[in-house]
């Protein structure tokens, strides 16, 4: 048998890195791989490092400790504050990017993102929305083998959004590139991410496939960002039973500490007539189609609506379902 081809080298490669601002421990000892074509998409909270990362993976920025070996070509890169020159036009911002200079592919940049008549415009002429296209389009021009995007869709208008999330994923399979990207929004997640970096605070991290993080969420961060359900706080009894409300118990627990776990809002149903029936008070809507309800001072997410609800109406739950413990301790 012919011998099996050598696995393609990997675009970046990034080992023990090290990142702090300051005093403050970002980053500590990631080491992940991004392979040619591959998606990575980049969350954590505000202050958390994910610009900074951003940073030290383009060589923009030094790490503490550790180091990230990165093709000689330089990555398309979407800075946040869009970092575009005053004194260029839209299509001069695409040529002067675009080492190659592909007159066609600047054109087809120009119509995907919706500039071609803005083409002569300079940056202070144009909206938020059409600046942050700018910036897409200029991060493209040069066709890297990779690129890094630092929230393409945050401060957005409604029509731009649509446009940046119905065109980015096809431009970036259209070239081949790997990409990083950081989103805040879970909705956006699968688009743009096979696999899912978060930076959990203090340095810890976890990485894993994009789609297990978000539906089944491991961490108490990941939870709070999936938005697909609620978080829920017990304190572990002498007898390590973790008691989190509506018959919800976890046992061998560790005895007095806190325990944080994951209900999924599928698990929450509005249900008058069962006789394991809890009774609650609607709370609000929730913007995926269900509801918030109060229950024993638990505030409990639930998958659907039923009929026409008002803010203190009194309901009646039903929880068919598990918790699940969340590891908040370091994934690495």
């Amino acid at each position: 048998m012919p011998d099996a081809e050598p696995a393609p080298e990997p675009v970046l490669r990034v080992e023990r890195l090290g990142l702090r601002a300051g005093s403050r421990r970002l980053v500590h000892d990631l080491s992940f791989e991004l392979a040619a074509g591959e998606r990575l998409v980049l969350v954590g909270s505000n202050g958390s490092g994910k610009s900074t990362l951003l940073a030290a993976l383009a060589g923009l920025a030094e790490p503490q400790t550790g180091h990230v070996k990165r093709p000689a070509r330089p990555p398309g890169v979407l800075f946040q504050d869009g970092a575009l020159w005053p004194h260029m036009s839209v299509a001069e911002h695409l040529a002067f990017a675009d080492a190659g200079g592909n007159r066609a592919w600047q054109s087809h940049l120009l119509d995907v993102h919706r500039l071609t008549s803005l083409r002569d415009h300079r940056p202070e002429q144009l909206s938020g929305g059409e600046r942050l296209r700018l910036g897409l389009a200029r991060a493209l021009a040069n066709r890297p083998s990779w690129v890094l995007l630092d929230e393409p869709l945050a401060h957005l208008d409604p029509e731009s959004v649509h446009v940046v999330r119905d065109r980015l994923p096809l431009l970036l399979d259209e070239l081949g590139a790997a990409s990083i990207t950081v989103l805040h929004d879970p909705d956006d997640v699968l688009l743009f991410g096979q696999r899912m970096l978060a930076l959990e605070g203090n340095g810890h991290w976890w990485l894993g496939p994009a789609r297990f993080a978000v539906e089944s969420p491991p961490t108490a961060s990941l939870a709070a960002f999936s938005d697909r359900g609620t978080l829920l706080e017990a304190k572990v009894d002498d007898d390590g039973v973790a008691d989190f409300g509506c018959g919800l118990i976890v046992r061998e627990q560790p005895v007095g500490q806190r325990r944080r776990a994951f209900l999924d809002a599928a698990a929450v149903h509005l249900a008058s007539d069962a006789d394991d029936a809890h009774d609650a008070v609607f709370v609000a809507p929730d913007r995926r189609g269900g509801s918030w309800v109060r229950v024993d001072g638990r505030l409990l997410r639930c998958a659907a609506q039923r009929g026409p609800l008002h803010a203190g109406d009194p309901v009646r739950v039903v929880v068919r379902g598990q918790v699940r413990v969340l590891d908040d301790g370091a994934p690495t």
